[in-house]
């Protein structure tokens, strides 16, 4: 891996990793009522649409846009 493309997924993940703990603190917050599903959807939401994330694929050289492996639950294509 170039260091360059080093550097742009490390800063990418640590971009991703902000956005989480954002996303966590909001749904955790003392007086608000947990919304564990939305609050993971949310989540999702963030891996699967952030441009972080095809950075850090493609600087790891997969496919900026795969999805994942197929599960009992997932086609592959969606998370479930």
């Amino acid at each position: 891996m170039a260091e360059h493309d080093l550097r742009a997924a490390a800063e990418a993940a640590n971009r991703l990793i902000s956005r989480i703990e954002e996303i966590v603190a909001d749904h955790l917050q003392p007086g608000r009522d947990a919304d564990e599903a939305r609050g993971f959807y949310e989540i999702v939401k963030v891996l699967e649409d952030s441009h972080d994330v095809a950075v850090l694929r493609e600087a790891l050289g997969d496919s900026p846009t795969r999805f994942g492996e197929p599960t009992p639950y997932a086609a592959g294509d969606h998370t479930g």
